[in-house]
C-alpha cells in the first residue's frame, strides 16, 4: 500500500494573519482520487455553502511561506445530519487534514477526513450516505392501488444517492469513471455512448479540459437524466386532480420539472420555447410511469461527465418503484444529430425516510472563488 504523500506543515497562529492571498475566480476543482495529501494547520474561516461546505486553513509550503488551502468537506445538510453546528470548528482551531487533492495547482483538497487535534476528535469521515430505507419493504401504495413514486399523505421522505456517477449505455462492464464522470481511460469513450464523430470529439474535449466548462458551475439548471443524479435529491409531487406530477430538486436551484398526465399527446408545439426540462408528458404502464419528453435547449450538459446533445433531443424516461427503499430509472436517450442510434442507461436511487429535503440554492461558493 503506498504512503500518502505528506504535505509538511507546521503551523503558528501568526499564519492566521499573514498577507491576506489574492482570490482568482475559477472552474469548479477537479479531485484527484488516486493521490492523496495529509494537510495540519489552525482553521482561518468555515464557509457553509451548497453543494459543499468549506474549510479553509493556513499551512506553511516547502519554502515556508503560508498558504491558504480550501477543504471541501459535506453537504451543510449532511453535516448537521452527523451532529455539525456552527460552534464544531472554530477560527484557530487546529486540524488534521487527509483527501485528495485539486488537480493543477489549485491549493483544494477533497477531505476523506477531519480530525480536531485538540482530544484526537474525527468531526468528518467521507461516504457517509443518507439513511435508507429497509429495501425489503413493499412499494407504497395509493387509494387507487398505484404505486407512488413519492411519500403517502401525512408521511414525508425524499430520493437521494443513485447507483451511478453518470449517465453511460447498459453494458455487460460498468465504464470506470471518478465521481465527477472523468474516464479512467479515455479509450473508453465509444462504451460510453455511440456518439457521432463531432459529438465523440466534443465530449473528449470537455473530459481532457477536466470539465472546465460545466454549465452547472454557473448556476445553469441541472436539465435531462442529470437532475437525478446531483447532490441534495429530488421529490415527486403526484396531483392527480390537476392531471400533473411535479419533479423537485433539493439542489439545482430548487428548480422543479412538470410531467403531465392529464392525457395530452406527448408532443412539443412549434412555437414553445425550448427549455432545461423540456415538455414531459407521462403515462402509467401498469406500475411503471413512462414519460416522453422533447423541446430541450442546448444549454446543459445531458449528465456529468459532459455528455452532448442538441435541440432533436427526444428523451423516454421509465420510473419504477419495486419496493419502498428502491426507485428504478431507466432513460432511452434519441437525438439522431449527436448519437448514431437509440441508446438506454440508468440507475437506481435509494428512499431517504421520514425526512425533508434541505434548502439549497447555486451560491458562489468558495469552490468558484478560490485562493490560488
Amino acid at each position: 500500500m503506498k504512503r500518502p504523500h505528506v504535505v509538511a506543515l507546521v503551523l503558528s497562529l501568526a499564519a492566521s494573519v499573514a498577507a491576506p492571498l489574492l482570490a482568482q475566480r475559477a472552474s469548479p476543482a477537479v479531485y484527484d482520487a488516486s493521490r492523496m495529501v495529509r494537510i495540519e494547520g489552525p482553521v482561518t474561516k468555515v464557509e457553509w455553502a451548497t453543494p459543499h461546505t468549506f474549510v479553509f486553513l493556513n499551512a506553511k509550503d516547502a519554502a515556508g511561506a503560508v498558504v491558504n488551502w480550501a477543504v471541501r468537506v459535506g453537504s451543510p445538510e449532511d453535516l448537521e445530519r452527523s451532529g455539525w453546528t456552527s460552534g464544531t470548528l472554530r477560527a484557530g482551531d487546529v486540524v488534521v487534514v487527509e483527501g485528495a487533492p485539486a488537480t493543477g495547482a489549485s491549493r483544494q483538497v477533497a477531505a476523506r477526513s477531519v480530525v480536531l487535534k485538540a482530544g484526537n476528535r474525527r468531526l468528518f469521515a467521507a461516504g457517509a450516505a443518507p439513511r435508507a430505507a429497509a429495501s425489503g419493504a413493499p412499494a407504497p401504495r395509493g387509494a387507487d392501488g398505484r404505486v407512488r413514486l413519492g411519500a403517502l399523505p401525512g408521511q414525508k421522505g425524499y430520493w437521494a444517492a443513485a447507483s451511478a456517477r453518470a449517465l453511460t449505455e447498459n453494458t455487460s462492464t460498468a465504464v470506470r469513471m471518478n465521481d465527477d464522470g472523468l474516464l479512467a481511460n479515455l479509450a473508453d469513450a465509444d462504451r460510453v455512448a455511440p456518439f457521432q464523430p463531432w459529438a465523440k470529439a466534443l465530449y473528449l474535449y470537455r473530459q481532457r479540459t477536466r470539465l472546465k466548462d460545466d454549465p452547472m458551475a454557473r448556476c445553469y439548471p441541472p436539465g435531462g437524466p442529470r437532475q437525478f443524479l446531483i447532490p441534495g435529491g429530488f421529490q415527486f409531487v403526484e396531483q392527480p386532480a390537476l392531471g400533473r406530477i411535479l419533479v423537485l430538486l433539493g439542489g439545482g436551484n430548487r428548480n422543479w420539472r412538470v410531467i403531465y398526465t392529464d392525457g395530452r399527446p406527448p408532443e412539443q408545439a412549434a412555437e414553445a420555447v425550448l427549455t432545461f426540462y423540456g415538455t414531459s408528458v407521462g403515462r402509467w404502464e401498469k406500475d411503471t410511469l413512462v414519460v416522453e419528453s422533447s423541446g430541450y435547449n442546448e444549454r446543459f450538459w445531458l449528465t456529468s461527465g459532459g455528455l452532448p446533445h442538441t435541440e432533436a433531443l427526444r428523451l423516454v424516461e421509465r420510473f419504477s418503484r419495486p419496493n419502498l427503499g428502491t426507485l428504478r430509472y431507466e432513460v432511452t436517450v434519441d437525438d439522431p444529430r449527436t448519437y448514431t442510434r437509440q441508446w438506454t442507461g440508468g440507475w437506481t436511487v435509494q428512499w431517504v425516510p421520514d425526512a425533508e429535503m434541505r434548502e439549497a440554492f447555486c451560491e458562489d461558493t468558495p469552490e468558484l472563488a478560490v485562493v490560488q
